[in-house]
């Protein structure tokens, strides 16, 4: 498995990865992609518009799967479902359309929050907005 953010998508190591994978037929690999249109520097439509992401991929020779990266469930259907694909000639990517910041008001659809942490008082207002995550704290 190997996690990647749409932003880091703007480096050409990437893309060397990519067509070497599919090229050499690591049908073994299963890469998910961070889909959520930020980067460090802001929206990445703005940056670096990346376009068809699935596109790009099957051009590449990749096994192109998508889904709703903020609900759990889909997650790991996916992954499950990814796993159907290994060793049959191509890797595989799940793009996982995501909302960064997703659940928390104030972060939400933000790139401002990428690589800063929250004060101790937005972090208690947030984990008042995430409930489900109490208990994992």
């Amino acid at each position: 498995y190997s996690l990647h953010g749409d932003g880091e998508l703007d480096e050409g190591q990437n893309w060397e990865a990519i067509m070497f994978a599919a090229h050499r037929k690591v049908d073994n690999l299963i890469s998910t992609i961070d889909w959520n249109g930020q980067q460090i520097d802001g929206p990445t439509k703005i940056v670096m518009a990346l376009d068809s992401l699935k596109a790009k991929f099957e051009a590449f020779n990749w096994q192109v799967l998508e889904m709703e990266g903020n609900d759990i469930d889909a997650v790991v259907a996916g992954l499950n479902n990814a796993k159907s694909f290994v060793g049959k000639g191509k890797p595989i990517v799940i793009l996982m359309r995501t909302i960064m910041g997703h659940g928390v008001d104030f972060m939400q659809g933000s790139h401002e929050w990428h690589g800063i942490a929250p004060s101790d008082e937005q972090l208690e207002k947030a984990l008042t907005q995430l409930p489900v995550t109490l208990g994992d704290y």
